[in-house]
């Protein structure tokens, strides 16, 4: 129980980041080391926000990707052990290799945490497998350990981008990633070439295959004006976050022209700057309130967003809001603020919930793997930039992003093309 005395104190804060962000990141690191299976280093893609028990028992391999970061946080903070971080990351390399249920190297989503079966018929999914290896990544070039090196180094060849590119060579000319594949079913219609989270998957596709990069011109990137605000397709925030969660873009503009370091920046203010506005009328939107996103809603999992494409009934992730920490610090910072001081009453286990809707007094009871993770780096990354580093100096990495032809760019414009 957190008392007003140590509540002020943890607000409050003289220089640096506030302390509560310090304290968020924290509830991140020990969601992951508390809701991964110990014996298998499986961790739960949600749990509940309370002290109370849940009969949660699924695992995702997106949420072990920030578990095996959130290990490499802990230790560095003295939050963890360092021989007990350095443990857990081990048995995770182990059973993923072993234990976990995968196609041509692609991780099923999601697996029973205890036993790693399969579970819900899911896919073999190429974007949480890219989170997962993400993670194998920072946690390879954090340790310099031997054992930790062999077995990621294992799990980053078996991933076979060929099959996922060509649908196992039915499309022989393919250079756009399918999003995923199933036994009952065989490889999902859908594909990454519409603007989202998908630059993580083509920055590690081209640096650890191949794979041609033709495919990256042909990816849509729908322009959105908004308050005079330039950004691509807007919707989810976390869309505008994820890959930023392990991959800085600050400065770097790709071959086709585009600043996705400015992007992600606009589309933080744009999702901010329609909550101002607050068309709809909703409680407490306003420019400390906002970050409309894929999370838990009064009916369930939906993606909220805005502007460009708008889907919002009045909820917001916070996890998001404080995730743009890494474009918007003084927004985001006031945010946290407000959030914690405002509205106590949505402050749990692990910090904030997954989603919040103060028009319906509805608040989410559960956090969830992905986005408490995408916060943790975040946070991580505005103070020492310890995640992109550690992934930037990975010659995987290097070798993406020299493929997909980003270098230094000298202005904040979204687009600027050579002439």
């Amino acid at each position: 129980m957190i008392t007003a005395a140590i509540l002020s104190l943890v607000i409050s804060g003289h220089s640096g980041p506030p302390p509560l962000l310090d304290d968020l990141e924290h509830r991140a690191v020990t969601f992951f080391w508390e809701q991964s299976n110990p014996d298998n280093g499986f961790s739960k893609d949600r749990a509940t926000n309370s002290d109370k028990a849940d009969d949660h028992t699924v695992a995702s391999c997106a949420s072990v990707g920030f578990a095996l970061t959130g290990y490499a946080i802990g230790a560095e903070h003295q939050w963890i052990k360092r021989e007990d971080a350095l443990a857990r990351t081990k048995v995770t390399l182990k059973h993923l290799m072993s234990d976990w249920p995968q196609h041509h190297g692609w991780l099923y989503h999601f697996v029973d945490w205890k036993t790693g079966e399969r579970v819900w018929k899911c896919e073999a999914s190429t974007i949480d497998t890219s989170i997962c290896l993400a993670g194998v990544l920072v946690a390879e070039q954090y340790w310099k350990d031997a054992e930790v090196t062999r077995q990621a180094d294992a799990f980053t060849a078996r991933i076979d981008w060929s099959f996922m590119a060509t649908d196992d060579g039915t499309k022989p000319n393919g250079d756009t990633i399918c999003m995923g594949w199933k036994p009952e079913d065989g490889f999902i219609k859908a594909r990454w070439d519409n603007w989202d989270e998908l630059k993580m998957l083509y920055i590690q596709g081209y640096g650890a295959s191949n794979l041609s990069t033709s495919g990256w011109a042909k990816i849509k990137r729908p322009p959105v004006k908004f308050h005079g605000l330039d950004m691509l397709t807007g919707g989810p925030l976390f869309m505008h976050e994820m890959s930023e969660s392990f991959y800085d873009f600050k400065g770097l503009r790709d071959r086709l022209g585009y600043n996705y370091w400015v992007e992600s920046k606009n589309a933080a203010l744009g999702n901010r700057q329609y909550c101002i506005d607050n068309p709809k009328g909703f409680k407490g939107y306003g420019s400390d309130f906002w970050g409309l996103s894929a999370c838990d809603t009064p009916t369930g999992y939906d993606a909220k967003g805005a502007p460009g494409w708008i889907n919002d009934d009045g909820t917001i992730t916070p996890t998001s809001a404080v995730a743009a920490i890494q474009f918007v610090p003084d927004k985001a910072i006031s945010f946290a603020k407000a959030m914690r001081t405002l509205h106590p009453e949505a402050w749990g286990r692990y910090g904030f919930p997954n989603g919040y809707n103060p028009t319906k007094q509805w608040i989410g009871p559960d956090v969830i793997g992905i986005d408490l993770g995408m916060m943790m780096t975040a946070i991580e990354n505005s103070k020492t930039g310890m995640v992109s580093k550690l992934s930037a100096s990975h010659s995987l990495v290097k070798r993406g992003y020299e493929r997909m032809g980003l270098k230094k760019a000298d202005n904040n414009s979204l687009l600027e093309l050579e002439d």
